[in-house]
């Protein structure tokens, strides 16, 4: 305890890390070395004669009255030394009294909270169990990453509504999640506002990770108008954000969230989504057969499926190319009876080695790079061209799989081709080759954001103007200012790369 003067001491941190239970900690230390505790700013204060400590909790939330009695307060211990231990939730803005305790002379000293390490994870399970947990309850808390409150209120929960049984070592009875965790979840959806809540909600139906461009368009919004609720679910703690990847905090979190969306529209937001996907990646997604059982005998996927013209599965579980048809030209036929012109026409046919390319603009190659720039890109099939694409966004195997309905191992197959065909050896060949100034088009700038002279946008087509940043993939930002620079960073055995400039 310092001699004269004050000392503040701040913990920040997300909900459920521990910051008021640290407060109550600082507490049982100062009363058991004698010195006199003040619990918040209200109350009948006398002389203070001795060392003193004042506690405020969760400071982010006090008004200017408050901060009026906090300088009232501090008049009367003038003479006296004191500890100022104050909580505040991290991101929230300066309210009038953190303005007022940073005014302050004397040292400040700041802790920021994050989850606890695996080690820490642990022992905190075994301390509240009294017993080492099996296999299968041991990945069942290692899945919260360490979220203090999470982990107490879910190991409580087991116990309390007899779901683990504890001897030896500590087993699950049964499946499922105790009610008393999904309340605790169920209490931070309801802090947050209802356009955060709203999209929290679709998105755990969608996946453990977020794509803005496909949250956009469930949600019938821009991905931009999207970035203040993404923050939000960040500062609740129902998300984190690594560099670019923003994804559910934990996938206990999600699942509960998830749970909560009825069934028929947990249906519907994943129809909804896989019309996305079908018009973004064209036939690649189209035959219902393609590496999915719950693929949905209704909407444009399987439309395409039951067209006679689409590729099909032989006895030996292989596909075999359609027969070389031409599509509906703009303003043909089938255009003028309805009045409407499509978008441009795309040829279907056999390449070399018997497999089906379509030469689309959007499958043959992301919306601004030319087919002459990447040698080899004409080889690829339609398939292996839009995996090659979400690719180039940063996906990892495991993604590109979730957004295609195929295996991890069959993605892992098109990208070895992939690689053949372009010859290169890794992602970051993919996506150096890609993002050349050569293979983006750049010798007319003034021209960027328009469609290539005589035809119409592609599918894939965004019109941009100005120097405004567009969120154009899940982790890319495109400037308007040509190719970025590029870092990797290793996420679950694949390479992703994002852009930073």
């Amino acid at each position: 305890m310092r001699r004269s003067g004050s000392l503040s001491i701040a913990f920040e941190g997300g909900p459920g890390v521990g910051k008021s239970r640290l407060l109550a900690e600082a507490r049982t230390i100062a009363e058991a070395s004698g010195v006199t505790v003040v619990h918040g700013l209200y109350g009948e204060h006398g002389e203070f004669d001795r060392p003193l400590v004042v506690l405020l909790d969760d400071i982010h939330n006090s008004s200017t009255s408050d901060a009026e009695v906090f300088a009232g307060l501090r008049l009367k211990t003038a003479n006296v030394p004191v500890v100022w231990c104050t909580s505040r939730r991290w991101g929230k803005p300066n309210s009038p009294l953190d303005s007022a305790l940073a005014s302050m002379a004397g040292p400040h000293r700041l802790f920021r909270l994050g989850p606890l390490d695996d080690r820490a994870a642990r022992e905190m399970t075994r301390d509240l169990l009294s017993a080492e947990p099996d296999a299968a309850l041991a990945r069942m808390t290692a899945s919260l990453s360490g979220h203090p409150q999470a982990l107490r209120t879910l190991v409580e929960g087991l116990l309390e509504e007899g779901m683990v049984n504890v001897g030896v070592a500590a087993r699950l009875t049964r499946p499922g999640l105790p009610e008393k965790f999904a309340g605790l979840v169920r209490r931070y959806l309801q802090d947050c506002s209802s356009s955060c809540t709203n999209l929290l909600l679709v998105a755990s139906v969608l996946g453990r990770r977020l794509v803005l461009g496909e949250l956009a368009e469930v949600l019938g919004t821009r991905p931009s108008h999207l970035l203040p609720d993404l923050r939000e679910g960040v500062l609740a703690g129902l998300l984190s954000q690594d560099g670019d990847d923003v994804r559910f905090a934990n996938e206990l979190f999600r699942c509960v969230i998830r749970d909560s969306v009825p069934a028929t529209a947990r249906a519907a937001v994943r129809e909804q989504a896989d019309q996305h996907r079908a018009r973004r990646f064209g036939a690649a997604l189209a035959p219902a057969g393609w590496g999915t059982r719950r693929h949905a005998a209704s909407g444009p996927a399987a439309k395409s499926a039951r067209d006679p013209m689409a590729p099909r599965r032989t006895h030996k579980g292989t596909f075999s190319p359609a027969p070389l048809r031409r599509a509906e030209e703009p303003g043909g036929p089938a255009a003028r009876q309805t009045g409407s012109v499509g978008p441009a026409p795309a040829l279907v046919a056999q390449d070399a080695s018997g497999n089906a390319s379509v030469l689309s603009r959007r499958a043959q190659l992301p919306s601004g790079m030319t087919s002459t720039a990447i040698p080899g890109w004409d080889r690829l099939t339609e398939k292996q061209a839009v995996i090659a694409e979400l690719a180039m966004q940063g996906l990892t195997n495991k993604g590109i799989a979730e957004r295609l309905y195929l295996s991890p191992h069959t993605v892992n197959y098109h990208l070895r081709k992939i690689f053949h065909a372009l010859s290169i050896r890794s992602r970051t060949d993919l996506v150096r080759i890609a993002h050349a100034p050569s293979a983006l088009g750049t010798q007319e700038p003034a021209s960027a954001g328009r469609p290539p002279t005589g035809g119409v946008p592609g599918p894939g087509h965004e019109h941009r103007s100005g120097r405004s940043a567009v969120l154009t993939a899940p982790g890319t930002v495109d400037t308007g200012h040509g190719p970025g620079r590029y870092r990797g960073r290793r996420t679950g055995g694949d390479r992703a790369v994002s852009a930073t400039g």
